[in-house]
């Protein structure tokens, strides 16, 4: 095993291009504080993740958990939790945002590796201290990375504990079980480690016979599902002391977050959305209005549901204002509500961010006297009037 090197080589960049400058800074600060880490999954795109295209999945030693969480807080990363409380143990939900793009970048913490069948990662494999042990140094990056070896026998892991019936009756209907992404990413791996450190690094984890299959698995073009079934065979042996749940209540949760995924995804195509996010703050919901010229604020307002509907549970209300019933359920259970109209009738509930649109010279970019009002720069071009709304909002999330 490799020894720790808390802090990058000197010949190491201090930034990428097209990196987010907020994930520049966070990762800057990691190295700092020597807070040990590595990127453990889906390295094949982390270009595209620091530029907040995609998820991060960063892997923390656990004690040294609470230094992240006041650094994370330091960098304007924001912990967030699933709408129906299922979230997966020993793994945290953060976002941040990027001041100068506008863009979230979503962070996933885990502090174990928790992996395993859909709506369910009901493993807990523990080879963390492994990964951190053995991680790499990605200069083109700027970061540390889990080795291509490991990452490539979690990956066929994760793809063979994942295997459901209904997959069976796909691949007999001539469908394939591995999707593009993974197929990339098995590819962009097999380059990285040769069949020799597959097998030594698969051989005293999971066995002999599974090391040979794992080899065979990313050599090929396309692994078929006969191959995973397999490999999933000759790995149960090794993983069953690491399961967390009984069968039935395996099941259970199963069931229950495919349901909510089911029903998410029923109530927001109901509202015109295309993404389903359930991922609320734990400080609760928030209303905003924006206020002005009614085109102009309904695009904004637009704007904005995309914006956040990626990462965050919103609900546009949209020609009704922030009144309605389905509004204020909403936001009492911790979503977020974006209007394209100033509140009317009873100020029982009124809005947590008034956007208000103006033109005026004295009021651009500040703050007006009522604490709940911002003033946006109407006559500012849409992608900078875009950007003004988007930091107000996330300033009162």
């Amino acid at each position: 095993m490799t020894t720790w090197r808390s802090t990058p080589p000197p010949s190491a960049a201090p930034g990428t291009p097209g990196v987010l400058a907020l994930l520049t800074d966070l990762f800057g600060r990691l190295h700092a504080e020597q807070i040990r880490y590595c990127h453990w999954k889906s390295n094949e795109h982390l270009g595209t993740s620091l530029q907040g295209t995609t998820d991060l999945d960063v892997l923390v030693l656990r004690k040294d958990a609470r230094r992240l969480a006041r650094l994370l807080t330091e960098v304007d990363f924001k912990p967030f939790r699933k709408l129906t409380g299922l979230d997966y143990p020993g793994i945290e939900d953060y976002l941040g945002f990027d001041a100068d793009t506008g863009r979230l970048s979503h962070l996933h913490v885990h502090y174990q590796l928790t992996l395993g069948e859909k709506f369910l990662k009901g493993y807990r494999l523990p080879w963390e201290d492994l990964a951190l042990a053995t991680r790499r140094w990605d200069a083109e990056q700027g970061l540390y990375a889990i080795d291509s070896g490991l990452e490539a026998l979690l990956l066929v892991t994760r793809a063979a504990l994942k295997l459901r019936a209904r997959d069976y009756v796909r691949a007999a209907a001539g469908y394939a079980y591995l999707g593009e992404g993974a197929l990339r990413e098995l590819s962009w791996l097999a380059r990285r480690a040769d069949g020799d450190h597959l097998r030594s690094v698969a051989r005293a984890l999971v066995g002999d016979r599974a090391a040979e299959l794992l080899r065979d698995i990313v050599a090929a073009p396309a692994p078929s599902i006969r191959q995973l079934v397999a490999f999933r065979r000759s790995v149960r042996p090794h993983l069953d002391t690491y399961r967390m749940y009984g069968a039935w209540d395996a099941l259970r949760r199963r069931w229950m977050r495919e349901w909510g995924w089911g029903w998410a995804a029923v109530t927001n195509r109901a509202r015109g959305l295309k993404q389903r996010s359930t991922r609320t703050a734990p400080q609760g919901g928030l209303t905003v209005c924006v206020s002005g010229p009614q085109t102009v604020a309904t695009t904004v307002a637009c704007q904005l549901v995309s914006w956040l509907a990626p990462e965050i549970a919103v609900v546009p209300a949209l020609g009704e204002g922030a009144r309605s019933s389905l509004a204020r359920r909403a936001r009492a259970r911790g979503m977020v509500v974006v209007a394209d109209r100033p509140p009317t009738g009873p100020a029982d509930h009124p809005p947590d961010l008034i956007l208000e649109l103006s033109d005026s010279a004295a009021h651009r970019f500040g703050r007006a006297s009522d604490a709940h009002a911002v003033y946006l720069d109407s006559e500012a071009p849409p992608a900078s009037l875009l950007l003004q709304a988007q930091r107000a909002v996330w300033e009162c999330i």
